[in-house]
């Protein structure tokens, strides 16, 4: 019998399930991740200067909500083969420091436009790998944002390093700076492995790097870590999971890895005949439930992170109160989200805005005193429900009905009538609860999130060309 009332923390927990193979065959097709909603395929090229600043007017008249704020810091010492992510292979100094100079004109000139808010309630830094910069260099960054943008004092500031190129002195100038979470980008500890995959990173220099933070005093550190890479076996898996095991980072991102080489030509140079396929793969991501959520107790979070009881993130899905932004999940809700840098994604005033990718374009438009933004999407009413329901399924595994009525001002169900049948069908294969006021994911369910999403994505069927990775 369907139960009366919902369970909302019953999608973080429950026992690990078989997953039946009809199911993966079923449901294992391509997707969007919904890192946003609506998802980049969506946005359009002709968002310009004007819409811009009016997004930033928007954003601005939110006089007492903090944001967020993202800066990219592009420059990496060499290209790994697995990334997707936007990099400058460089070890020139030069081209670094003429990057600092016009990232600080970006951030003054959306300062100038943000003249009533400037509260940062979250910073984070991303890449390419910002440790590729020197201390004085993480130094001149902090200060020009400083200069521009107040962080709260219970700001959560993080950044991604790369423990290869990391040092204790840059990890003391980023504790002293206000940073207090790390995220490591580990993949995978088999060293065949990282032959594949491009990746020169030992075991110690990983340990060292998570000892050091500890150290000195790091309230949080995170492995990201990808299954479906080259030359990964059940074996070379389980030895991964034993090292982590051992460290026991406070949060782990446990991504699939997206083989796109139409958008990363780089991808290439992999052995595609050396990944795994769907089934290795569904026992790779078992396997960290099992482990992980199992004996090592890290709690579940949405379907590929985890963190340690004690740490803010899982707290904070005990709540209900987990967000999610470009970055992944976060404690630290922010109404918007500014980025700056090359490729930097925003999203202020009810917009989504993308800097322009290329190096060489983002610099034309500082030095033409333009405005970086390529691309973008202004939500209308239908995209911020359907925003909703999607970043709730996300967040929570668990969607309140009655709550997206109140934007609707109509029966949900009238409104996504579509969706609701099709939900009875995942309903019948165990990977949903359809309440009547409410819609719970399963724990079997959690590992097809991704398409219970893609059932409220009014996009997709216009993005039918569009080559997205697999959603197992």
């Amino acid at each position: 019998m369907q139960p009366s009332t919902p369970d909302p923390a019953a999608g973080n927990a429950g026992p690990i399930l078989d997953v039946p193979q009809d199911l993966l065959a079923k449901y294992d097709r391509v997707g969007p991740r919904y890192t946003s909603y609506p998802t980049a395929p969506a946005w359009k090229e002709d968002f310009d200067g004007d819409a811009w600043r009016i997004a930033l007017s928007h954003a601005d008249a939110k006089v007492d909500a903090p944001m967020g704020m993202y800066v990219h810091i592009p420059f990496c010492v060499h290209r790994c083969l697995f990334c997707a992510c936007n990099v400058i292979i460089s070890k020139r100094q030069d081209i670094v420091e003429q990057y600092l100079d016009r990232l600080e004109l970006e951030i003054q000139r959306a300062a100038e436009l943000l003249p009533k808010r400037r509260q940062i309630s979250g910073l984070h830094w991303g890449g390419g790998t910002p440790t590729h910069l020197s201390v004085e260099q993480i130094q001149r960054v902090m200060g020009m944002i400083e200069k521009h943008f107040q962080l709260l004092p219970d700001a959560e500031v993080s950044i991604e390093v790369h423990p290869p190129v990391t040092t204790r002195e840059q990890l003391q100038a980023l504790y002293d700076l206000g940073f207090r979470r790390l995220s490591l980008g580990v993949q995978d500890l088999d060293w065949e492995v990282q032959q594949l995959i491009g990746r020169n990173q030992t075991l110690q220099q990983t340990e060292d790097v998570l000892d050091i933070a500890r150290e000195l005093g790091f309230e949080s550190v995170n492995f990201d870590l990808i299954y479906g890479l080259p030359g990964q076996t059940a074996a070379t898996w389980d030895f991964t999971l034993d090292q982590v095991l051992r460290m026991r980072p406070d949060r782990l991102a446990i991504y699939s890895y997206a083989h796109v080489p139409w958008l990363h030509p780089h991808q290439e140079r992999m052995p595609a005949d050396q990944m795994p396929g769907p089934e290795l793969k569904l026992h790779m991501i078992r396997r960290c439930k099992q482990r992980l959520a199992g004996d090592g107790g890290y709690i579940e979070i949405g379907f590929d992170h985890f963190a340690t009881p004690e740490d803010s993130m899982a707290k904070a899905v005990n709540k209900h109160r987990l967000y999610r932004n470009f970055m992944g999940y976060t404690v630290k809700p922010g109404e918007d989200y500014i980025g700056f840098g090359v490729s930097a994604i925003s999203e202020v005033g009810g917009s989504f805005l993308q800097n322009h990718s290329k190096l060489n374009r983002w610099n034309q438009a500082i030095d033409k005193s333009e405005c970086t933004v390529h691309r973008g999407l202004q939500l209308s009413t239908d995209d911020r429900v359907r925003k909703l329901i999607i970043e709730r399924l996300m967040c929570n595994l668990w969607l309140d009905l009655t709550e997206v009525e109140t934007y609707l001002e109509l029966p949900f169900k009238q409104c996504f009538a579509d969706a609701w049948q099709a939900l009875a069908e995942m309903e019948a294969d165990g990977l949903v609860v359809r309440g009547e006021t409410w819609l719970q994911i399963t724990p079997l369910g959690r590992t097809f999130l991704r398409n219970v999403c893609m059932l409220f994505d009014a996009y997709l069927p216009e993005q039918e060309g569009q080559r997205f990775s697999r959603t197992v």
